[in-house]
């Protein structure tokens, strides 16, 4: 079988009748250039081109295969030409949803990725709750979200994305703090800073406590981060936050983590988008960055 690169050596070779421009136009050392045209030559069984003084020419069956190869490359290039359309052309715009925490902590180095095949494509990011966002999606105001997992209905297909851990956390001078591992039976009735109704952290977390008969007292509710950790500063709480947020905040002992008898919480999350609808090669594209994180992640 015939060497593609081996031929597009010669197509060029034979475009210029040159081996410097020849390696100039493929990026590669002139011997490189060389050895290839020898061992294409090599391959053919038959004579395809020879020198005449200071300048190369073709033989007559060279001058019949160079030929051949434009009608080849041309349509190269016209299947280059049909790829880059469809990645410029069939979206002007990929509309993604994503929870707080993946928001800023996982999209931008996924969409920084995305962005290096796709730079004329507008990425657009919002942020919001897991029931936000699901039904974003389901009403066509998102290409796709990554969301915490539920049951999203018939209408809509899912891929797993993520785990995360929740660990439970207060001031070091809280009662529960000094303890260092608790049941979580202790916190029936504990004040607790919840996040916001909606939010797909918030149902994992009195999911699982739920199964342990534990009804927490919720003294706040907020979807910011930033509001939660400066109000766990000025009132003795407690909050299940996710471990990858509040590293520096362990690591400086502003919070400490209590350890439960019965283990973490986990989080799952998942890709959603619309079921039985045409994406963009784009959208398509993004899909596999964040298959490809969610495999590496589970």
């Amino acid at each position: 079988m015939m060497n593609l690169n081996h031929l597009e050596t010669f197509h060029y070779f034979c475009k210029f009748l040159s081996m410097s421009r020849t390696a100039d136009q493929l990026h590669v050392s002139q011997p490189a250039v060389s050895q290839q045209l020898r061992i294409f030559q090599t391959e053919c069984g038959v004579q395809l081109f020879y020198r005449d003084c200071q300048t190369y020419k073709l033989t007559e069956t060279g001058e019949a295969l160079f030929l051949i190869s434009k009608r080849v490359f041309a349509r190269v290039e016209q299947m280059e030409e049909l790829l880059e359309k469809a990645r410029l052309t069939t979206a002007d715009t990929l509309r993604i949803g994503s929870t707080k925490a993946y928001a800023r902590i996982v999209m931008p180095e996924l969409i920084s990725r995305f962005k290096e095949k796709y730079p004329k494509i507008r990425v657009c990011l919002s942020e919001g709750n897991s029931a936000d966002l699901i039904n974003r999606v389901r009403v066509g105001k998102e290409d796709l979200v990554v969301v915490a997992r539920t049951d999203y209905g018939s209408e809509l297909h899912s891929c797993p994305f993520g785990r995360a851990e929740f660990v439970l956390v207060a001031r070091p001078d809280h009662p529960l703090a000094k303890k260092g591992t608790v049941s979580i039976k202790c916190l029936n009735g504990e004040p607790m800073i919840m996040r916001e109704q909606g939010s797909g952290s918030r149902n994992a977390i009195l999911k699982r406590l739920g199964r342990h008969g534990v009804t927490p007292s919720v003294l706040m509710e907020s979807e910011s981060l930033s509001f939660i950790l400066a109000y766990m500063k000025r009132q003795n709480s407690v909050s299940f936050l996710l471990s990858h947020e509040i590293k520096d905040e362990l690591a400086r002992g502003i919070l400490k983590q209590i350890s439960l008898e019965e283990g973490t919480i986990v989080f799952d999350s998942d890709i959603v988008l619309r079921r039985n609808e045409n994406i963009s090669v784009p959208t398509g594209y993004f899909l596999e960055i964040l298959k490809k994180y969610g495999e590496s992640n589970l």
